[in-house]
């Protein structure tokens, strides 16, 4: 029976973490919730910078909204993406929960856009709830 109770715990602690997933699987964001719509088409001299929301129970309740720079430029739901085409250069990137419930705080990552490369970033949420924005090979 401990054994069991056990085996409860530890299956319900590893179902809180987020799952990376790939490009693919990912829906893009819909229009509605897309905050900087200037940036959803390529142009001479950007660069694509996709910023995806991993899959997963942690957070799922929460919206995060994706930042770059100062500017707000989308609120992502578990799954989902979105590449934006920003001018080449040298970014921060921000992810924070919209909701005031949700806690997890502020991420940041700096990005440099390049010509011809894509540039992936993926928000995570961890087991006590933080948000993670990181580097990804998905």
């Amino acid at each position: 029976m401990r054994f069991f109770a056990v085996f409860i715990a530890l299956l319900a602690l590893t179902g809180c973490a987020t799952t990376p997933i790939t490009l693919d699987q990912a829906s893009t964001v819909p229009s509605s919730r897309i905050l900087a719509p200037q940036w959803l088409s390529p142009a001479q001299y950007t660069g694509s910078l996709v910023i995806k929301r991993d899959s997963g129970f942690m957070g799922s309740a929460c919206t995060i909204r994706v930042f770059l720079g100062a500017v707000p430029v989308a609120d992502l739901a578990p799954s989902e993406k979105v590449e934006l085409f920003v001018p080449l250069g040298e970014y921060i990137v921000a992810a924070t929960s919209i909701n005031s419930f949700c806690g997890g705080g502020v991420s940041e990552a700096a990005v440099v856009i390049r010509p011809e490369q894509q540039k992936i970033l993926r928000v995570a949420s961890g087991q006590s709830g933080d948000i993670r924005l990181q580097p990804s090979a998905f």
